[in-house]
């Protein structure tokens, strides 16, 4: 294999390098396997959840006008997660927040896409990641990102 050639693999698979162990919040006991802010169409419509947490069904009110953050994460907590509120990170500054409501049982893995601004696009970067800023448990117990990105 030529040198060219070589360098050429080497840049094609930089990007799954990137994407393969993605950025960790210490001490939130989430997990965030996967973080992709994206544009869809209309007919691309899907289930999503809105700024505030509710989920929207059917492709009527599908916002195509919107960008979505595609989050997987699990709680690796011994008690189930109620909430998790997470931020968008992009060349070190806070560009997008999303919040998941619900029951989140521990090492259970969860895939959610959240409604973001199309604003925050072109990211600028290839390596956005997810910080996770809070989490609220079943028991009531919650937890604060005590070093929480910046916008």
């Amino acid at each position: 294999m030529n040198r060219f050639a070589a360098s050429l693999a080497f840049v094609a698979l930089l990007p799954l390098a990137a994407t393969a162990q993605a950025l960790q919040t210490p001490g939130s006991n989430i997990v965030v396997t996967s973080c992709d802010p994206h544009v869809h169409t209309a007919a691309e419509a899907h289930p999503w959840i809105d700024p505030y947490g509710g989920w929207h069904y059917g492709a009527g009110a599908f916002p195509s006008w919107d960008a979505f953050l595609a989050i997987s994460y699990q709680n690796k907590a011994a008690v189930a997660a109620t909430e998790v509120d997470f931020g968008l990170v992009a060349r070190g500054s806070l560009i997008a927040l999303a919040k998941d409501v619900g029951s989140f049982a521990p090492n259970v893995t969860i895939d959610h896409e959240f409604v973001v601004s199309r604003e925050i696009f072109p990211i600028g970067t290839a390596l956005p990641y997810c910080a996770v800023l809070r989490v609220k448990y079943s028991d009531g117990t919650e937890w604060q990102n005590p070093s929480p990105p910046q916008p």
